[in-house]
């Protein structure tokens, strides 16, 4: 028989010894990327994040470019959120029940043939909705799929004591990769059109194949099996679902979740409303404008993913969200840009606090049986944005975007404060 100790390390592969600290301002990185297989991961996880962004620049642009209709570009990312809300919870079920690496190179090898499928389309000149779409669709799926297998398998292979910081080295990378990718997309639409855009997506989903591939053989036999018990879905799904919303720290973050993405996340779709209409600026400024909360979400991941770890990350999730909705009331009602692009940043910063520890504080509080479903709960909850989309868009029409920014953003403080006054479990939290 197995001793307590041999179980309690059976799902970590390359942990740090506890004396084996680093000092100075790089040490706590150096330690999150002290371990061969979460390098390989960290590293995947740039590829695919960059090939996300590569996708969401290059359909947007090329639909307008076909359409010039706002509305169907703003129907490219209804088609990529929907699966987080009618699948999110199919594909956490999944990672529970097959191992995670297998299925972060069946996202791959399914995006990979996405993107030649459309890069194959626009070089023989039959570019067409009927075939963007659904493949905008497919890729959805292969990022519904990757927010639990991808945080699941980190949790496998990572040291416990560091997964804080490695979820915070998780959102800087994701926000670094942004803004590179953005700049490549621009460039290659401008250089060569979508033909050379969608053949360099196929690309780095390719290279995240091979790389995986490799990574896959790195691992110990326990997590490269084909699957890991029985596969009865509904029994599954309904089970790990009761037990993650019987956990006081769960049930916070799946409804400050909610509340983010149906009442505080979509104002974005009008922040060109906001600059033109409110703030009197062009369409360059609109740009600085909507881009000026990466620049806070890189600042809070930084100091996340370089500082002690020694926190409340709870009350740092919860506090984030309720700041962002508070600011978000001001942005609503500054008409003079500079405040308002300090409020973005100030936005920036606390939606980092939010990011950072969503998955963290999910992966923290869950039995490790059910881990992946319980993020494929918030999953479905990430999901509901283009509800809120939908709201924020008939507000808007009916009492001008300014008031319906502030009335959402108010309606989000309200629950916001709510979960934080009932659930002293979630503020009190911790990651171990």
């Amino acid at each position: 028989m197995r001793n307590r100790a041999e179980f309690a390390g059976a799902d970590r592969i390359d942990p740090l010894p506890v004396d084996a600290r680093r000092q100075g301002l790089f040490g706590l990185p150096a330690r999150v990327l002290s371990s061969p297989i979460y390098r390989r991961i960290w590293l995947s996880g740039i590829i695919y994040y960059s090939a996300r962004w590569v996708e969401i620049i290059t359909s947007g642009w090329i639909v307008l470019a076909l359409t010039g209709s706002p509305l169907l570009v703003g129907l490219t990312g209804f088609f990529r959120v929907l699966p987080m809300l009618v699948l999110g919870s199919l594909f956490g079920a999944l990672a529970d029940r097959f191992t995670r690496v297998n299925i972060l190179l069946g996202i791959h090898a399914a995006s990979l043939l996405a993107a030649l499928i459309l890069a194959t389309t626009f070089i023989l000149g039959g570019e067409s909705l009927a075939i963007i779409y659904p493949m905008i669709f497919v890729l959805g799926c292969g990022t519904a799929a990757d927010f639990s297998a991808r945080s699941s398998l980190i949790d496998e292979v990572q040291d416990r004591s560091l997964l804080a910081n490695t979820m915070s080295l998780e959102s800087l990378s994701m926000s670094g990769a942004k803004i590179t990718a953005t700049i490549v997309a621009g460039f290659l639409l401008s250089a060569g059109g979508a033909p050379l855009a969608y053949g360099y997506l196929a690309l780095l989903y390719a290279a995240g194949l091979i790389w995986l591939g490799a990574l896959k053989r790195r691992l110990p036999a326990r997590q490269r099996g084909s699957h890991t018990g029985s596969l009865r879905l509904i029994s599954s799904l309904y089970s790990g679902w009761a037990s993650a919303l019987r956990l006081p720290v769960v049930r916070g973050v799946f409804f400050v979740t909610i509340i983010i993405n149906v009442l505080i996340f979509p104002y974005q779709q009008l922040i060109a409303i906001v600059a033109g209409d409110i703030l009197s600026v062009g369409p360059f400024w609109m740009g600085v404008l909507a881009g000026a909360d990466g620049i806070g979400g890189i600042l809070t991941a930084a100091w996340l993913t370089f500082g002690s770890g020694s926190r409340r990350q709870g009350a740092l999730f919860v506090g984030g969200a309720t700041g962002a909705a508070a600011l978000l009331i001001g942005l609503a009602l500054s008409s003079v840009f500079a405040l308002s692009l300090a409020i973005q940043v100030a936005i920036g910063i606390c939606t980092g606090l939010f990011a950072a520890h969503q998955a963290a504080l999910v992966l923290s509080a869950t039995p490790v049986e059910s881990r992946a479903r319980a993020l494929g709960l918030i999953a479905t909850a990430i999901g509901l944005t283009p509800v809120g989309m939908l709201l924020i868009g008939g507000l808007s029409s009916a009492v001008g975007a300014q008031v319906a920014i502030a009335a959402m953003a108010a309606l989000g403080l309200i629950g916001l404060l709510l979960v934080m006054l009932l659930n002293p479990q979630l503020r009190a939290a911790r990651i171990r």
